[in-house]
């Protein structure tokens, strides 16, 4: 923590130490994409929807990562199992198959895509943040069209 100076006391108080805890915990969430992020809250993103059209997020996304949060109908983060196919509104599933940052940190790993009887057809890489109750993730566009990010 730079440029902050917490004195901590040593007293019974639980009261203080949950008072210092949340200080301490809310701190660790001030990276720049926990707060400069778009928000994405479409509910026929969610691994739950079916419908008979389909969406490709090559047409959401760029080469370029944009960092985004899920929230709402959509969910608040992107599948960490495997989604059948034809849901979340498109033909082959996203799913993230990293390992999830403790709070405030940014780990990188694999989106896999669903699709011929194969959990992992296609793949990309993202990053994804723990801000202190919510995660961010720096998404770019799949390899092909009809693949999107299922999120839960």
């Amino acid at each position: 923590m730079k440029g902050k100076t917490i004195l901590l006391i040593n007293c019974s108080n639980s009261n203080i130490e949950k008072i210092l805890f949340k200080i301490l915990a809310t701190s660790l969430a001030l990276l720049p994409q926990c707060s400069t992020y778009t928000t994405i809250t479409d509910g026929t993103r969610n691994s739950a929807y079916t419908s008979g059209s389909y969406v490709c997020d090559s047409s959401v996304f760029t080469s370029t990562p944009q960092w985004v949060r899920f929230s709402g109908a959509a969910g608040t983060q992107i599948s960490t199992s495997v989604v059948a196919i034809n849901m979340c509104g498109t033909q082959a599933t996203g799913h993230y198959t990293g390992v999830m940052p403790a709070v405030g940190a940014t780990t990188t790993g694999s989106v896999c895509y669903y699709w011929a009887s194969n959990t992992c057809y296609w793949s990309n890489s993202i990053s994804v943040t723990n801000c202190n109750g919510y995660y961010v993730y720096a998404l770019i566009a799949p390899p092909t069209c009809n693949l999107r990010y299922c999120t839960v």
